[in-house]
């Protein structure tokens, strides 16, 4: 028995030495080509940890291989490559939907949509690249630091880059890969960057003490023993920030019009009378919500048409919200005659109109369009580019309550959402998800958008055209949701709720502190130690 115990606690590390060994065989015939296989495939599996798989441990692997193979390279080129490996893998599985939407609605032709979105894959995984090439620079030459509090570091700086270059692509941010876990209560307290730097340090340890030892380890153990005990204790306690303040009785409708067919002339008028026939049989709802143009017209067109039904829709006391695209003349001559915009309007017992500031690359706007403008009509897609809102618009109002409102890819800034909620008291999210198809995409902006509701403890409106049409409660929990491509209406009471979390009053600062108190204990930590 003795000797079963013995072998039993010696097993994981017996482990991970015949591991080593075998990879280490493998590239003395193979090279660094198996690291990087390996790091490829390490970077697939992390996608089952987010939407709609949330298997968590799978970024365990990610997140562990990335320290191992940190450590293996022998030069900053090959750790740049293993970290571009890694991230291929990851984002090529985890965004394939971003071919789905370019190959199947583009009109750009499949060889154009193929090289599009593996473009937009590599520069995605260079943000890995970079993370892997300054932690391998720094652990190699201050060789006294922890390698998963120094990779913690970089790759948040990577992932804060990724989320504002070019206006950025804050998609599948490490911090998602603990919705399933209780790590999630901490959102109202840091966001996502405080649950993205818990989730790479914690999942990083196990790697990183097979190659440094627990002691170098252990002010970080300590710190995430306390971390992760405040976020199971908080769900049991007493703090609340939110109150509620109201309730509004709400109609989401669906309209499940196919993605090939909803700009077709023809189909303008059936799709918008089936959204006003079908909010004739809600007018007993304090607010009905169409999708992300619902309406293909454009405002100043459609505007006179709908005054009857606008007219109705006061006397029962009923707001609605829709998407519609926005024209505006413009001065300028430099503009052209004006200016487009992917617009909510919202009329009936309210009033407002925000305009998206928040584009998507390629779909709504060409970056450097004066490069690839051309390059798109030479393979027969001439693209109209959005222009972006202003910031700091105010709020659309619904009666006396004041919504913050975002258009489908603005949901996924958690900036831009904590500098709009202080003065609301409910949140909306208009999307056409139809561009994705049947891919994950649509799973993913839906978990995507529960962060936004926990972090800022507000209900949350999802208004989609194929789905996902969801409510969401200040907890971030669905509280009703339609199947996707379906054609149906939700109605459920909505909570109005003010507050301010921790998350919205500080925003990065609390993450900022928590990485800044650690780098601190390891200071002192070292300048104890050179003492003695």
């Amino acid at each position: 028995m003795k000797h079963g115990r013995l072998t039993a606690h010696k097993l994981p590390l017996s482990l991970l030495t015949k591991l080593s060994n075998l990879i280490a065989q493998s590239k003395a015939k193979y090279g660094n080509k198996v690291d990087y296989f390996f790091a490829l495939v390490s970077g697939m599996l992390g996608v089952l940890a987010f939407a709609p798989f949330n298997i968590w441990p799978a970024y365990v692997v990610t997140i562990c291989s990335s320290i191992w193979f940190i450590k293996q390279a022998d030069t900053l080129k090959t750790a740049f490559k293993s970290g571009l490996a890694l991230g291929l893998g990851f984002f090529g599985a985890g965004i394939s939907w971003v071919y789905v939407s370019i190959a199947t609605y583009g009109q750009i032709g499949l060889l154009l949509s193929i090289l599009i979105t593996l473009a937009f894959v590599a520069l995605l995984a260079s943000f890995y690249a970079f993370a892997f090439s300054i932690t391998w620079k720094v652990i190699n030459k201050f060789k006294q630091w922890p390698i998963s509090l120094i990779f913690t570091i970089s790759l948040l700086l990577s992932e804060f880059l990724r989320s504002t270059l070019f206006t950025g692509f804050p998609w599948l941010l490490p911090g998602y890969s603990l919705h399933s876990t209780w790590a999630f209560e901490l959102s109202p307290i840091g966001g996502i960057w405080l649950l993205s730097s818990l989730s790479i340090l914690t999942f990083s340890l196990p790697t990183a003490v097979f190659f440094e030892g627990f002691k170098k380890q252990s002010l970080l153990c300590f710190a995430l023993i306390i971390t992760w005990g405040a976020s199971l204790y908080l769900p049991h306690s007493e703090i609340q920030f939110s109150e509620e303040i109201g309730k509004l009785k709400t109609t989401l409708i669906q309209g499940n019009i196919k993605q090939d067919e909803k700009w077709l002339p023809e189909n303008a008028g059936p799709t918008l009378d089936y959204y006003q026939a079908t909010s004739l049989e809600h007018l007993d709802s304090d607010l009905i919500i169409w999708p992300e143009t619902a309406i293909t017209y454009l405002h100043h067109q459609v505007e006179p048409f709908l005054a009857p039904f606008d007219k109705i829709l006061k006397e029962s006391n009923t707001s609605l919200i829709t998407g519609v695209p926005v024209f505006t003349q413009s001065p300028d001559k430099a503009l052209g005659q004006g200016r487009f915009y992917n617009g909510l309007w919202t009329f009936g017992d309210g009033f407002g109109l925000y305009l998206k500031q928040k584009l998507v690359p390629f779909g709504e706007y060409i970056p450097f369009q004066e490069l690839l403008g051309p390059i798109f009509d030479i393979f027969g897609q001439p693209m109209t580019s959005f222009q972006k809102g202003e910031s700091n618009q105010p709020s659309l109002q619904i009666g006396e309550w004041a919504i913050s409102s975002f258009i489908c890819y603005e949901i996924v800034y958690p900036e831009l959402v904590r500098s709009m909620v202080r003065d609301s008291d409910i949140l909306l999210t208009v999307s056409n998800d139809g561009w994705f198809g049947e891919s994950i995409g649509p799973l993913q902006h839906l978990q995507i958008a529960q962060f936004r509701a926990k972090e800022s403890s507000r209900y949350l409106i999802r208004a989609t055209n194929t789905g996902v049409t969801a409510i969401m409660d200040a907890e971030g929990s669905i509280q009703k949701q339609l199947p996707q491509f379906t054609r149906a209406s939700l109605t459920a009471e909505v909570k109005l709720l003010k507050g301010i979390t921790p998350y919205v009053q500080y925003g990065n600062l609390v993450v900022l502190s928590f990485l800044f108190s650690l780098i601190l204990l390891y200071s002192l930590y070292f300048t104890i130690r050179a003492k003695d």
